[in-house]
């Protein structure tokens, strides 16, 4: 019998093989949708025996080395994340799909996250995030091969980095286990906390936390490793979009985590605090401040809906770095409820602008507007997915947002707070552009005919929004489930109601008082409130002449003001910088070939003579 875990693992490349290999239109989309419902069906049948505290192991042995997985609380979330985005993604890939190759890809890319969230050791782990890799960029190169290339550089830096430490604690360890890499590396922290020898020094362990940070940074988002995301996002099949923000980064999130898990201690022991919070986190935090700000900044200034969404996931990463960093349970726990709410909101916006690019053709603000009326079910999406990246009550992005602020503020981290605040500010500025830009105002003429979402895009986006919605009026429902996995209530409360000791959030009761003021303002406006009608004027010039060059509206040029007040900043591109750096490292190696390897016998024979000298100086 094949074990349980191996097919939640493999049951997506197999349809998406299966799908490939077929390639008949609405048979390879059945199989993929199979595909994507298998993993979860199995997650949600294996949660009693995980919700029992029980650890399911399965070992195998392939190529001389032992494969462990292991479904634990902690990876069971994270699995669950992955199924319940993938299968919205995969209904709405029924709609945008091209062709087989995607289901492949879109699949593979979906049995390497699974992978990653079941691995129990090192090689594991590197070899499906490789296979999630692979599966994404194939899917980045379908559609533009300039994003794909820069995706692909950026995860190939990222792969040699985490391969680099992995060899680095092998070395060690002797072992990939993630069992007995938190033995060997909780007892060399003992070690070194009575000043006793160690097996890693102070230099080696920073080593493998920067390469790690680099890896996991990578996959992220992360500030300054984010450049490859706003073009990969924006450059694909925008239903796998919601996927790949919204469950492929997490497994970037799910790296740093295992950072606390396996080296935590001997980090801690090494480098100290920094007031409450470990050095080597508030790194993590720092990095994912300046995310939330610079992402946010950026999101605010695109005139393409799908870049704006990028650059907005890049933030919103932000802000669970930023409390995994912080490194208490409670900034931890409150990150992973952010893990969660970002995938649900997030996959969610990237579906809706599936929609919208599916069926209007168009995704610049310019060319939008007055969409609500001819899609509505789409816009009441869009408005649920607004409320919940806005951080508004009842919406489960207020839920993981509160906790965040709490558990920054609780360590007295100014600076942190202050950067988490202004994200929150940025995220209202560049949401009701879109609020407005495409969903009211005046229609341009070549959407009168425009029609609302196909059925499977409409369902995968009905299940994203009804878990923004059930998770926000009972937050307690997400925050009973990762108490579980510290041990502890560290959030209390019921289902309805989060406490944290210092403070109170109950989402029942927001809703109840919501629901009661909609209705008081009903009765008021049936009852014949006095309304008239006002004149719409979306321009604005703030003392610059009205011309075309300087065409401020909702649609176009919205920012052009900030963008110039920002302007010395904005010259100031790491993407520009590692273009120039590629550049730079090209033409070296055109140097060297043009002048070293020259074709010429006696000059080899030269190099052999010094290769020769060097290693009879040195004794060999």
């Amino acid at each position: 019998m094949i074990n349980e875990l191996l097919i939640i693992i493999f049951a997506p490349l197999i349809a998406g093989v299966i799908a490939w290999a077929l390639d008949i239109k609405g048979v390879r989309e059945i199989i993929g949708v199979i595909g994507a419902a298998v993993p979860l069906a199995y997650l949600i049948k294996l949660y009693s025996e995980v919700d029992a505290g029980n650890t399911i192991r399965y070992s195998t042995n392939f190529g001389g080395f032992t494969f462990d997985f292991a479904l634990t609380h902690l990876s069971w979330i994270f699995a669950m994340i992955a199924g319940v985005v993938g299968l919205a993604a995969v209904l709405g890939m029924v709609s945008t799909s091209r062709n087989s190759y995607e289901w492949l890809f879109a699949l593979m890319s979906l049995s390497g996250v699974y992978g990653v969230f079941l691995a129990y050791d090192l090689m594991g782990f590197f070899l499906f995030w490789e296979l999630m890799t692979f599966g994404s960029f194939m899917m980045v190169l379908k559609y533009n091969r300039s994003a794909s290339l820069k995706y692909f550089v950026l995860s190939i830096i990222g792969a040699y980095a985490m391969l680099l430490a992995i060899g680095m604690i092998y070395a060690k360890v002797g072992s990939f286990s993630f069992i007995e890499v938190y033995k060997a590396l909780s007892q060399d922290a003992a070690m070194g906390a009575v000043g006793a020898g160690t097996i890693f020094s102070r230099g080696e362990m920073a080593a493998i936390f920067g390469l790690f940070l680099v890896a996991f940074g990578v996959k992220a988002g992360t500030f300054p490793l984010h450049v490859w995301a706003p073009d990969a996002y924006s450059e694909t099949n925008q239903s796998y979009t919601a996927m790949f923000s919204g469950v492929l980064s997490k497994t970037g999130v799910y790296g740093f985590i295992l950072i606390y898990m396996l080296l935590g201690y001997r980090l801690i022991v090494e480098f100290g605090t920094f007031r409450s919070v470990p050095k080597f986190g508030y790194i993590i935090a720092f990095l994912g401040g300046l995310t939330i700000v610079i992402g946010g900044i950026l999101a605010a200034l695109q005139e393409d809906i799908r870049k704006l969404f990028a650059y907005s996931s890049i933030s919103q990463i932000g802000y669970i770095l930023v409390a995994i960093g912080v490194g208490s349970a409670l900034s931890i726990e409150a990150g992973i409820y952010h893990a969660i709410s970002h995938a649900l909101f997030k996959g969610l916006f990237f579906l809706i602008v599936a929609t919208i690019v599916y069926r209007t053709g168009k995704t610049e603000f310019k060319d939008m507007g007055g969409l609500a009326e001819k899609m509505p079910f789409t816009f009441a999406m869009a408005f649920v997915a607004i409320l919940s990246l806005a951080g508004i009550p009842p919406m489960v992005g207020f839920a993981s947002k509160w906790l965040i602020f709490e558990a920054v503020i609780s360590q007295n981290m100014p600076i942190l707070g202050g950067m988490v605040f202004f994200g929150s500010a940025i995220g209202f500025v560049y949401l009701i552009r879109f609020t407005y830009a495409v969903w009211f105002g005046q229609r341009p003429t070549d959407l009168d005919d425009v029609k609302d979402a196909p059925l499977p895009l409409a369902i995968g986006m009905a299940i994203l929004a009804l878990l923004n919605v059930v998770f926000g009026i009972a937050p307690g429902i997400v925050a009973q489930e990762l108490n579980k996995v510290f041990g502890s209530d560290v959030i209390g409360g019921t289902i309805w109601e989060l406490n944290i000791g210092v403070g109170k959030y109950s989402g029942l009761l927001i809703t109840i008082w919501l629901v009661i003021g909609m209705l008081v303002a009903a009765i008021i406006y049936f009852l014949g409130a006095r309304v008239r009608r006002v004149p719409v004027t979306d321009t604005y010039q703030s003392g610059n002449p009205v011309t075309m060059d300087y065409n401020l509206t909702i649609r176009r040029n919205f920012f052009l003001p900030l963008k110039e007040a920002l302007s010395f900043w904005l010259r100031i591109s790491f993407d520009k910088l590692y273009r120039d750096i590629a550049k730079t490292t090209e033409d070296f190696a055109d140097t060297l070939r043009n002048y070293v390897y020259n074709g010429n016998v006696q000059s080899y024979a030269w190099y052999l003579a010094i290769v020769l000298l060097i290693l009879a100086i040195w004794g060999v």
